[in-house]
């Protein structure tokens, strides 16, 4: 295939309703694709990444912590995700994931302007195994 035409394929295939699941060779092409595909995308299409962890099993450190975000970004969104691409290599497919509740119980979003409780949300942070600081 030339060019873009993967992802003008896939955006094709994209509908409001249902979630597209594109399952990419390797990281390298799922990048390319989340490059593409917002020129091809109806705006009303969310584009999500389930990337790989780009570490082996016996690897004494941990992803990059962007990896960790996206991650859990995706997972987050996909229960409730209609009309929306998840794009993920290979190899994402091959490793455990947290289950829904643990992530929906430890999750948490903060909106510009939104009023934050500083007390309840440290309290959050603390059950988390956060340490609150001078």
């Amino acid at each position: 295939m030339f060019g873009a035409t993967p992802s003008l394929g896939i955006a094709e295939l994209a509908a409001h309703d249902r979630l597209l699941v594109v399952l990419t060779e390797d990281t390298t092409q799922t990048q390319v694709l989340a490059r593409e595909l917002p020129f091809f995308l109806a705006p009303e299409i969310e584009l999500l990444q389930l990337p790989d962890w780009e570490t082996l099993p016996y690897d004494n450190f941990s992803p990059h912590q962007d990896i960790v975000s996206e991650r859990l970004r995706a997972l987050y969104r996909l229960p409730g995700a209609r009309g929306a691409v998840l794009l993920l290599p290979i190899g994402s497919i091959m490793q455990r994931l947290a289950p829904r509740d643990y992530i929906e119980g430890n999750s948490f979003q903060l909106a510009c302007g939104q009023t934050l409780d500083v007390e309840s949300f440290r309290q959050t942070l603390g059950k988390s195994g956060y340490r609150s600081v001078d």
